[in-house]
């Protein structure tokens, strides 16, 4: 059965759109004017930069779900993971673990490429 879930395009398609689906609806935010600038500026991180961030998720996080330049949009995506990582949490708390993680399965996902079904079409 295993093996038969390594062929299947569908199994990379569903696991891309899973990886990326936090940052495409947290990129949203810029959309809606819900981006928290107090709580980043709390941080030091200047303004713009929270926007830049926001922009990122959304269209990295939409690039990726619909296959296009996904190697280059996972690239964006552990960038902007890494320093969320670093600036927002603790090290080597919970939430920080959590972005490693994200970060190891955007790795994959840079690796692979998109698959079949994708913009991309690999």
């Amino acid at each position: 059965m295993l093996e038969r879930m390594n062929n299947c395009p569908y199994t990379l398609l569903v696991g891309r759109i899973l990886l990326v689906l936090i940052y495409f609806i947290g990129g949203l935010g810029l959309l809606s004017g819900s981006v928290p600038i107090d709580y980043a500026a709390s941080k030091g991180v200047p303004e713009l930069l929270v926007w830049a961030g926001f922009a990122v998720k959304l269209f990295a996080g939409l690039a990726v779900i619909v296959g296009y330049q996904t190697r280059i949009a996972a690239l964006a995506l552990i960038v902007f993971t890494l320093a969320t990582a670093f600036i927002f949490h603790d090290l080597f708390g919970t939430v920080f673990m959590k972005e490693v993680s994200m970060i190891g399965g955007l790795l994959v996902l840079a690796a692979t490429g998109a698959g079949k079904f994708s913009l991309d079409g690999k």
